[in-house]
């Protein structure tokens, strides 16, 4: 199989794109946020859920500390705190905001705490605010589910864009409607996509910013 001189990873556009991935290719969507503000030289707005935006696991696969400084997470923790932060998310886009991430974005709307059908009903209503503010401020907006069934049926219909990464023995490999992208090991033989995979990935894709770092972390708040 022919080796691309450097990895490659997929590009995010703007509006709504959702990210499938096997559950094998730990760190897929850190390494996609990273690299898109990395691209674009812009920040991102980590709207979290269900544990996915660790300050371990974001450190693990930087290229470099610094770079952490430009993501700011808020977190929920009930399906009405989620539900605010998607209505909070609008004021806080700006012209460095290269991303929103929103990560496993039904986890909350299936609480055994809420009404029968009121997970649905919230469900739909962050979706239309999200589709809103991918229209509006014509960002990117990266999304994920935890359970692809009819839930989060909302979800894929309102997608623009879906990527999908699933491992390979030769690497995880991306694909969406009209691409397909592998991610190459670095080295020879066969890797598994571990934390320290995507990093080296990063760190050959922005060599620049792969120098000395000084202690850092990520912005975590409770609101934005």
């Amino acid at each position: 199989m022919m080796r691309h001189a450097q990895p490659e990873l997929p590009t995010i556009d703007s509006g709504i794109t959702l990210l499938e991935t096997d559950e094998r290719a730990t760190g897929a969507l850190q390494s996609l946020v990273l690299d898109q503000i990395l691209l674009e030289g812009g920040s991102a707005i980590w709207m979290d859920a269900n544990g996915h935006g660790t300050t371990e696991q974001l450190s693990r696969i930087a290229p470099s500390m610094r770079a952490l400084d430009r993501i700011r997470i808020a977190r929920a923790f009930t399906p009405w705190q989620h539900q605010s932060l998607c209505q909070d998310l609008a004021p806080e886009i700006t012209e460095e905001t290269a991303v929103a991430v929103l990560p496993a974005f039904d986890w909350f709307y299936r609480s055994e705490d809420l009404p029968r059908g009121n997970g649905e009903r919230m469900l739909t209503a962050a979706v239309d605010l999200v589709s809103e503010i991918a229209e509006t401020y014509d960002i990117p907006v990266l999304v994920t589910q935890h359970t692809d069934d009819e839930l989060t049926a909302p979800i894929r219909e309102r997608a623009d864009d879906v990527i999908r990464c699933k491992q390979t023995p030769y690497g995880p490999r991306f694909t969406g409607d009209e691409y397909e992208t592998l991610v190459y090991p670095l080295d020879n033989g066969m890797m598994q996509t571990t934390l320290a995979f995507w990093k080296r990935v990063l760190t050959t894709r922005h060599p620049a910013v792969a120098g000395a770092d000084s202690p850092t972390e990520v912005s975590v708040h409770g609101s934005y």
